[in-house]
């Protein structure tokens, strides 16, 4: 009899790298909700990533009082004693320094008792604004070796499944689920950048990635490229590729999400009218994936190893997109956003919403001017005259940079890729298991209804607003609805009289035409009247 998911995971030991991370937060939530079983997740964090220089512990307990655990808190009040979080140096320090026997302990530990392995690079938190191509190697190359280099070492480790990025090959015209191996050896790369420097680095990073749009792909690339050599030396590899991850759709709550970065950082510009012309196809497709969907095929992908003996010796590949399941337009998408972000709009607001997608770059370039520069300069202006300091130039630069690293990522047709190992898994769950338990079917999502609750969630999590208060904002709206008609009629008044009351033939074409118009209106209300009686 075929067990279930959640039958699966009852006893289990668990390692989970990225687990500070947006997906990372959310698989820790779905394992201890729909998998209470669970024997122990293990967590090793990066605390020299972090500013405040907390301990592993210490951020850990920050992550526990969200209400991202509220639904887990409520069924099992102790479930942080199921979470170990420690220093990820630990892989690294048994190795080339002396270490405390805890750490010996903890190493042996995992040695002997981790069955799983969740990997997830840096697919969400990266500063595209400054991607630097050794820094990407680092995270998504150099720790993968470190890791990979622990694993082979594990007596019991069963599975490994790393989360990728569909962007690794995008220069593909059609994605298959195999590995497209990097020329380029892994270690060579890492010797060559060890020595050079930040301006040189940027100048041979264009030459090194090749087809690549950029570092992040390419370290993805190289990523999928170490684990392909390292698979005959390991247990069941599964690489699961995303495309933009964006908020939760059901679970832990819908519109969840954090962190203003990617569309969440798009969506919070235009909600606040910042944002309002991109360039762009409007028919080209936001190929956003709402964050559960990729995190319950993290989970279900195990499972379906361990089921069929020939899969669990292959290095499997999962494509997790949306552009080929259920294309979702720019044009919609503004459409919709603008719609919502009316009905529940934003504090703060700079600006009315009004996102436009154009291709063309003259009427592109004057929306910039006009609607982004040209504000944002009166703003400032005024701003110094009441004495404050001004800041909005700033924030509309750092838009336009954020607009131009997302440009790979956000402006294209549909990613065509292939589906048939993604079918085959849903097929196996829908008939096994639950099926709204562990969904990963985007085919079934709701773009309006899931618009709204992104915008609901990023005003609810990110800005910290309060959705039940919405006068005070809406008023905020209206106050700039009434300042632009207030200000487009003064630019209307000058204009007339500058080149219409001063010049005779401009005067007198004005005449000519208004009195065309009236001449039409008054025979179509003669004619009406006439066609009544």
């Amino acid at each position: 009899m075929t067990t279930s998911i959640s039958d699966f995971y009852e006893g289990k030991h668990v390692l989970v790298f990225g687990s500070t991370t947006f997906p990372g937060k959310v698989l820790l939530e779905k394992l201890l909700r729909s998998c209470p079983n669970i024997e122990k997740i293990y967590c090793p964090i990066l605390t020299t990533q972090n500013k405040s220089n907390l301990s592993a512990h210490d951020i850990f307990s920050e992550i526990y009082t969200t209400k991202l655990f509220d639904r887990v808190r409520q069924n099992n009040p102790k479930f942080q004693e199921k979470l170990l979080p420690f220093d990820y140096n630990l892989f690294l320090t048994t190795t080339t320094t002396t270490t405390t026997e805890q750490d010996d302990n903890l190493y042996e530990t995992l040695q002997n008792t981790i069955d799983l392995c969740f990997y997830m690079a840096n697919t969400t938190s990266v500063d595209f604004q400054e991607q630097n191509l050794k820094d990407m190697i680092e995270y998504n190359v150099i720790h993968l070796k470190t890791i990979l280099s622990f694993l082979k070492t594990c007596t019991k480790l069963q599975s490994i499944v790393y989360l990728s990025s569909i962007y690794a090959n995008i220069d593909c015209p059609y994605i298959d689920e195999c590995i497209y191996p990097c020329p380029i050896q892994a270690q060579k790369l890492v010797d060559t950048l060890d020595w050079m420097d930040k301006d040189m680095i940027n100048l041979a990073t264009p030459k090194l990635i090749g087809p690549k749009p950029n570092a992040f792909s390419f370290s993805h690339w190289l990523a999928e490229t170490v684990l392909a050599e390292e698979e005959n030396n390991l247990p069941s590899i599964s690489i699961i590729r995303v495309s933009i991850i964006g908020a939760a759709w059901k679970e832990p709550y819908p519109g969840w999400v954090e962190k203003c970065k990617g569309p969440s950082e798009l969506f919070v510009a235009a909600g606040r009218g910042y944002l309002r012309s991109m360039k762009g196809d409007s028919t080209d497709i936001l190929d956003i994936v709402p964050v559960d969907i990729p995190v319950n095929l993290l989970i279900s992908t195990p499972w379906q190893k361990s089921l069929d003996e020939n899969a669990r010796q292959n290095l499997t590949i999962f494509h997790c997109t949306s552009s080929g399941l259920n294309p979702f337009h720019w044009q919609e998408m503004s459409n919709y956003f603008t719609e919502y972000s009316k009905r529940i709009p934003y504090e703060h607001a700079f600006r009315r919403p009004n996102l436009s997608v154009t291709s063309h770059s003259l009427i592109h370039d004057s929306y910039v001017f006009i609607s982004h520069l040209l504000p944002a300069y009166l703003a400032d202006f005024g701003l110094r005259l009441i004495g404050r300091k001004p800041h909005i130039v700033n924030i509309y630069k750092k838009l336009h940079q954020t607009l131009l690293s997302l440009e790979s990522f956000t402006i294209r047709g549909e990613i065509q890729c292939s589906y048939d190992n993604l079918n085959s898994l849903r097929q196996l769950v829908s008939e096994t298991n639950n099926s709204t338990e562990f969904y990963f079917d985007i085919r079934a999502l709701h773009w309006p209804t899931y618009i709204e609750s992104y915008l609901i969630g990023t005003k609810r999590y990110i800005l910290n607003e309060d959705i039940h208060c919405l006068n005070g904002a809406q008023k905020h709206l209206n106050n700039l609805r009434n300042i632009r008609w207030t200000f487009n009629t003064i630019i209307l008044v000058l204009l007339w009289r500058i080149f219409i009351s001063k010049r005779p033939t401009a005067r007198n074409l004005w005449y000519f035409i208004i009195n065309f118009f009236v001449a039409k209106f008054v025979r179509f209300f003669k004619i009406l009247s006439a066609g009544n009686t």
